[in-house]
């Protein structure tokens, strides 16, 4: 019995040993994938960074072609309009058209959107002109409620 109880020791020792071994490795393997996915992490972070950096780059691109040919339509637009009042020809839909601002309505300027001019003032949050028409079942909407009753209007 005696000779048993010694083996069992030897045998717990080395379980000992070998689960002590296997958490090491665990351990390692585990360190090691943390590893791979903070560089990941971050190789993701600096790729958006350099995309976002582009995107803003080619924006102020943009904004300068834009501003630089507005500036050459107006030079255009005074020559136009001083012919045009040479010859004694009416100079009031010119003036509105050398406006300044694209889009050719007379609504708000959006700064950050090129300097739109929308026709009419609603816009969603990017400042783009929302469409004219109304699709059917908007139409439908609007003809069966009685929107003044629930608004509180007196006529």
């Amino acid at each position: 019995s005696e000779t048993l109880s010694i083996t069992k020791a030897v045998v717990s020792t080395q379980s000992t040993g070998e689960q002590e071994q296997r958490m090491a490795n665990k351990k390692v393997e585990e360190d090691e994938v943390q590893s791979i996915l903070v560089k990941q992490a971050e190789e993701r972070l600096k790729k958006q960074q350099v995309e976002k950096h582009s995107e803003l780059e080619a924006d102020k691109r943009s904004a300068l072609l834009v501003k630089e040919e507005e500036d050459e339509f107006q030079r255009y637009a005074d020559a136009v309009i001083d012919l045009a009042k040479q010859r004694g020809r009416p100079v009031g839909p010119l003036i509105k058209a050398k406006n300044a601002g694209a889009g050719g309505g007379s609504g708000p300027i959006f700064e950050g959107k090129s300097n739109l001019r929308p026709s009419y003032q609603a816009n969603d949050a990017y400042g783009n002109q929302l469409p004219r028409f109304a699709t059917g079942a908007a139409k439908k909407i609007n003809e069966s409620s009685d929107t003044s009753k629930r608004l509180g209007f007196v006529w």
